[in-house]
């Protein structure tokens, strides 16, 4: 009997390790979640860029319409802001002088990426490319993202 449970134990063990270590990103995934990367760090850019411009804060009342609406606004290739709207169901909010753009997948509500933007040159946090799914919450502990 003790035998059996160690095999069983074993068992469930290994299936455990085939399972965590067989998730991969296909290259089409790579490539096109890349770009999304790419284009949050240009929104971000812009973003900051219109506000710092006119030497204000980004507003404490910054959410996802206000993003959207802004982007429609200076961003100049609307059909990167189209392809954001229509792939992604889109988070915004407001942090310390700065803000967050979480990007979801709309059928499962797993979080993709969030842009804290506090790096103008890449994405904080990415979860495309990690075998667990993270659910469409803000990251809690973002400051240790942005140092």
């Amino acid at each position: 009997m003790k035998r059996a449970a160690m095999l069983g134990l074993a068992g469930l063990f290994c299936l455990g390790l085939l399972v965590s270590c067989g998730y991969a990103v296909t290259e089409e995934q790579e490539r096109y979640y890349s770009k999304i990367e790419n284009i949050l760090v240009d929104f971000s850019k812009k973003i900051k860029g219109y506000y710092g411009a006119r030497g204000l804060p980004i507003p404490q009342d910054f959410n996802e319409e206000k993003f959207l609406e802004l982007l429609e606004e200076v961003y100049p290739d609307q059909s990167k802001v189209q392809l954001i709207k229509d792939d992604f169901k889109i988070k915004v909010r407001w942090i310390n002088g700065n803000y967050a753009v979480m990007l979801c997948k709309p059928r499962t509500d797993k979080k993709i990426l969030e842009d804290l933007s506090c790096h103008l040159n890449r994405v904080e946090i990415r979860h495309w490319d990690k075998p667990k799914p993270c659910p469409c919450t803000f990251e809690e502990n973002w400051e240790e993202y942005c140092k």
